[in-house]
């Protein structure tokens, strides 16, 4: 899954554009990935002559660093732009071109040919002519919502398919673990020169190559949108329950950017204890509305005709909920209080930065605090206290431990695991301290009351009976001090703690 951040970044970067033809909206998400590695492109005049032009849309997403993907984002279209096979209208060739072209031209930078990282590339080329093109390389995926149900417009790959396997294993690789060469997840990037050298095959036979799939799709009036996104999206979410949870927001009257953001909250992970990292990726989503030379405010309302008719494809008005009910809480509560925090200390703006909405981000799989925590369940309000259903107060500004510890001890009748295991926080537990000035103020007047001892010649003292037998005692006390050497002067620890004789625990109390 690779390292990840101890809070996720969820601050968006949002795009948007509009056209004759198209208007899109984008979001992308750090998410809980220690970077960024992900890029995009999206260009309504490819070709920069008003009429009769392309329109070019791209989503990269990078691994082992940003360094390809950005790359990719700044030149796959120029590089697309530049082959002669797009001068002469060949789309599906000039896309291929422009993938490898891209990879030689990393390869030829010095500044890259160490360089270990590499990127997924999806792009769509939308022609004049009312065709859409769509190539691909890696796992991030494009989709297209025909009368709401989902049309694919790109395929994964995948080291586990057969004829990515078969060109893994002729190129000299190997696959473990579901992985190239025990490593990468998938099996066409842009970069990754690491698995590329083989160099008695071509570049598009090598372990991982940039050589796109190509498809190609006429534009309907059934057409409705268009989705672009990344794996950090599709492994949460499948094909159709991404284009139901687009066309019904659509049709509820969000901005396409908006439910790029809510597409991106929806799929994050509450944590990171899935071990998958599922959730836990750079998440990037763009949708692209076709508007069949509809205005927007007419093409919104042409979805939400269809949805409310039930046109084609039925459109359910709920989202599937991807992670338990009890992570969503636990991530909502620490999200709240982080904020809280940052509001009291001064150290963050009066209003979240993060871009997270808690409560719209539980409204989403229709939950409230109450439906996920039941009858018996608490409630955080930043600033506050956290309260029962009821409305009882369970952790109020006043408590403190001492509170607590005296609740324990009065359910369990003055015992608990702390008190009676290691004699911490007893009531009646004496001081350690001044339980050792005791015994050494003892120990000193025993001294003084030495006087009868007698003086031999040589000015050797002798004890009597009783006094040997005091002096034995004194050192048997003293020698069972739990703080340091019995003998030593000086004043003792005062974090010395008084245990009980036994070395066996207790059991807790219920």
């Amino acid at each position: 899954m690779g390292q990840t951040l101890s809070s996720p970044s969820t601050k968006k970067h949002c795009e948007s554009g509009q056209s004759d033809r198209f208007f899109y909206g984008l979001a992308e998400m750090q998410g809980w990935r220690i970077t960024m590695e992900d890029a995009h492109t999206a260009i309504l005049d490819l070709d920069g002559t008003g009429d009769k032009t392309n329109t070019f849309f791209a989503v990269y997403d990078g691994h082992g660093g940003s360094t390809v993907a950005r790359y990719a984002g700044q030149n796959v279209h120029k590089r697309l732009l530049s082959e002669e096979t797009y001068k002469e209208g060949n789309w599906e060739a000039a896309l291929k071109k422009a993938f490898l072209g891209t990879d030689e031209d990393l390869l030829a930078n010095p500044a890259h040919t160490r360089d270990p990282s590499g990127c997924t590339a999806v792009a769509a080329l939308i022609t004049h002519d009312n065709k859409i093109y769509v190539a691909n390389a890696g796992d991030s995926r494009s989709v297209l919502s025909l009368k709401g149900e989902v049309k694919p417009l790109s395929f994964d790959h995948k080291p586990t398919s057969d004829i990515e396997r078969a060109r893994i294993s002729g190129a000299g690789g190997y696959i473990e673990y579901g992985r190239v060469n025990g490593n990468l997840a998938l099996s066409r990037a842009l970069g990754d020169f690491e698995f590329k050298k083989n160099y008695s095959l071509g570049p598009e036979a090598q372990i991982i190559t940039a050589n796109p799939d190509v498809t190609c799709h006429e534009i309907t009036e059934e057409d409705e949108f268009l989705i672009i996104a990344c794996d950090g999206i599709w492994d949460c979410l499948s094909s159709q329950q991404t284009v139901d949870f687009v066309r019904y927001q659509v049709s509820e009257g969000k901005e396409l950017t908006e439910i790029s953001e809510m597409l991106c909250d929806h799929c994050l992970a509450p944590d990171t204890t899935s071990g998958a990292g599922i959730g836990c990726d750079n998440m990037t989503a763009l949708i692209v509305a076709i508007t069949h030379g509809k205005s927007k405010e007419e093409w919104y309302e042409w979805i939400k005709d269809r949805v409310k008719n039930e046109y084609g494809y039925k459109t359910p008005n709920s989202v599937p909920q991807l992670y338990a009910q009890s992570r969503l809480l636990s991530f909502r509560a620490r999200r709240e209080a982080q904020e809280a925090r940052e509001r009291t200390s001064g150290a963050g703006p009066t209003e979240p930065s993060s871009g997270f909405d808690s409560d719209d981000f539980l409204r989403r799989y229709g939950l409230t605090v109450s439906t996920l925590t039941g009858g018996g369940g608490i409630s955080f309000r930043p600033g506050g206290s956290i309260v029962s259903d009821s409305g009882n107060l369970m952790f109020g500004k006043e408590d403190s431990d001492e509170e607590d510890e005296s609740e324990d001890e009065a359910q369990n009748h003055g015992a608990s695991f702390f008190t009676e295991t290691l004699g911490l926080g007893r009531a009646d537990s004496p001081d350690p301290a001044k339980n050792l000035r005791a015994q050494l103020d003892e120990y000193e007047k025993e001294n003084n009351d030495s006087e009868t001892t007698e003086i031999d010649g040589d000015g050797d003292s002798k004890m009597n009976g009783s006094d040997e037998a005091t002096e034995k005692s004194s050192e048997t006390t003293l020698s069972k001090l739990s703080n340091g050497d019995a003998k030593a002067a000086g004043e003792p620890a005062s974090t010395a703690e008084s245990t009980k004789p036994s070395d066996t625990a207790e059991p807790v109390k219920a």
